[in-house]
């Protein structure tokens, strides 16, 4: 299960990294669950398509996640530890937690969170 989580996680980041839209949402559950570091949390493939990640890729077309450190918690769990780029400098070299739930072989939850110490220490990491 691990291995096809670790695929599942990494084809959902090659998607961000390259803006694909439509990939972005065929890796998606249609109850998928998207929560920024600012806990803004929106609910559904469609929502999640129109209100976050269109926009996001307008504002931040160069925009790419890095992931350090691959993680499995339980079956259906990975924690990503990493970092973003970006050329604009809010997100260039921001430090984050990726916290992801896999149903079915697709990302039910992509939610974000800064990297603190406070976060890992709620994350058991």
């Amino acid at each position: 299960m691990s291995f096809a989580n670790r695929s599942i996680v990494q084809l959902f980041n090659s998607c961000i990294n390259n803006a694909d839209i439509e990939s972005l949402a065929d890796l998606m559950t249609e109850d998928h669950i998207f929560i920024d570091m600012e806990n803004n949390r929106i609910e559904g493939k469609y929502n999640c398509i129109t209100q976050a990640w269109k926009p996001f890729f307008k504002l931040f077309s160069n925009y790419q996640n890095i992931f350090e450190e691959i993680i499995f918690k339980k079956d259906s769990t990975v924690i990503i530890k990493g970092f973003s780029i970006s050329s604009d400098e809010r997100l260039n070299n921001l430090r984050a937690i990726w916290f992801v739930e896999i149903k079915e072989e697709k990302v039910s939850l992509w939610r974000v969170y800064p990297d603190t110490k406070e976060i890992r220490n709620m994350l058991n990491l």
